[in-house]
């Protein structure tokens, strides 16, 4: 495949021969980056006759900067891994968790809508409910089931296609999860959910980094929606929560401008920050 890095910022550059994975890649051109990424991950391969050339030398130093564990013997091993996280079980199990967060961020929010009592839970909590829901046909009570209910479908599927986990820590969580329980309580409850997807994670991610190597985060595979709960989650915050009109102005201002190919990236002065094509945000050296 032609390829041509002349273009690039050279690799023994002072400014940024320390540098590594993103980083890396932030101080070169889009297409460049692309390039090596593409070659990194499996996509390409570095065959014998590449690396004979000069050109080919330039590229296989840039692919070993952005990834040290990167070995062109292992492209056969890379390619396999990065089909299987692209097709086989362990995109169901990317899947699964993309949607298990959805509906996590969901089941965080059902929670603050029911706004049970902290207080005495046991005993204010099922009358009041009982009674709103059968006397006034409040829907809160089963909207917080409902997606409870598929918090633990969607996880299921995230333990079985991952390998991580067991179906009866699983269980015990779902049995766990008490409508009538403490705001704070069920807020825990969702903690302790997030506490086993991350365990599923784990076990993913150290399947991912035997075949793609050990700069890989297995969270960079969730959609950017998904880590976004993920990160709220963690943190104990609402990840349904909207911002205000000046927030996401703020929001607007503060976005650093997305261009789409090299001759827009050229234009950029030295020092800006950027988004390439594919979504990754950039320094401009």
């Amino acid at each position: 495949m032609p390829f041509d890095l002349s273009t690039a910022t050279p690799a023994t550059a002072q400014s940024v021969q320390s540098l590594t994975g993103e980083d890396y890649l932030k101080t070169l051109p889009v297409g460049t980056a692309n390039l090596i990424k593409k070659y990194a991950n499996g996509e390409l391969a570095v065959t014998p006759q590449i690396t004979r050339t000069p050109a080919g030398q330039q590229l296989l130093g840039a692919i070993t900067q952005y990834d040290p564990t990167f070995d062109a013997t292992n492209f056969q091993k890379r390619q396999q891994t990065a089909t299987a996280f692209a097709k086989g079980k362990q995109s169901d199990a990317i899947r699964a968790a993309n949607q298990t967060l959805y509906h996590m961020g969901n089941l965080y929010q059902r929670a603050e809508d029911l706004n049970n009592f902290d207080i005495l839970p046991g005993l204010l909590n099922a009358p009041i409910n009982y009674i709103e829901q059968k006397g006034f046909g409040d829907t809160r009570q089963g909207n917080y089931e409902a997606s409870k209910k598929a918090v633990a479908s969607e996880l299921r599927k995230v333990f079985a296609a991952s390998g991580g986990g067991s179906l009866k820590e699983l269980e015990d969580w779902e049995n766990a999860f008490d409508p009538n329980a403490g705001e704070k309580q069920q807020k825990s409850y969702i903690q302790n959910g997030v506490d086993l997807l991350r365990g599923a994670l784990k076990s993913l991610e150290s399947q991912y980094q035997a075949g793609m190597g050990l700069n890989k985060n297995i969270n960079d595979l969730l959609t950017p929606e998904a880590r976004n709960v993920y990160e709220k989650l963690e943190l104990g915050q609402n990840p349904k929560v909207k911002k205000t009109t000046a927030q996401k102005q703020g929001d607007i201002l503060a976005q650093p401008k997305k261009i789409t190919n090299d001759a827009e990236y050229n234009l950029l002065p030295s020092g800006t920050t950027f988004v390439d094509p594919n979504g990754v945000t950039r320094v401009k050296p």
